[in-house]
């Protein structure tokens, strides 16, 4: 799995509320043709089966991450979401774990994966995305950095507010 920048939504105006769910995919600056949820790439990799979105709907304080997974011609061929109302998940790191599967970092303590699945022997079946939480994360060194990570910004920030500084 590596990263690309291979990607880019359409941008919506008005009002956030009349926004569609969906937006226009575009590849290389070009039309795809393809609509997907969100309105923010918030990351984006090739794997063997596929490019891989991660996409938002920037909404503060209810924060959801759409996973897109999209064949040679711009098409979704796989879809999981992470959203739950009243809830935020708003993604704090990513990395890849293996070529076909992604970490994902959000809050303080809430990891998961999110596997790119084979479709299997049978013809009529297309791969699939599975999103996996992590609850023993404390012997991984790259989850737990991630942690030790958003501990270090959180404390940054939090100093940064008592003093009054502000960080440009």
């Amino acid at each position: 799995m590596a990263p690309i920048q291979r990607y880019s939504l359409e941008t919506h105006a008005g009002p956030y509320a009349s926004w569609p769910l969906t937006s226009a995919l575009f590849a290389g600056g070009q039309a795809t043709g393809t609509r997907v949820p969100g309105y923010v790439i918030e990351a984006q990799y090739q794997t063997p089966l596929g490019a891989l979105l991660i996409t938002s709907y920037d909404c503060p304080c209810e924060e959801a991450n759409a996973f897109v997974l999209l064949d040679a011609a711009h098409a979704v061929i796989a879809r999981a979401d992470l959203a739950a109302p009243y809830d935020s998940f708003l993604l704090s790191d990513h990395w890849p774990i293996d070529a076909l599967t992604l970490g994902l970092h959000y809050q303080e303590r809430l990891f998961f994966t999110l596997s790119v699945q084979a479709p299997g022997r049978w013809p009529w079946r297309k791969p699939r995305l599975r999103l996996r939480p992590v609850f023993s994360w404390h012997h991984d060194e790259r989850v737990r950095a991630a942690h030790d990570r958003l501990q270090a910004d959180l404390a940054r920030m939090s100093a940064d507010l008592g003093t009054g500084a502000r960080r440009e």
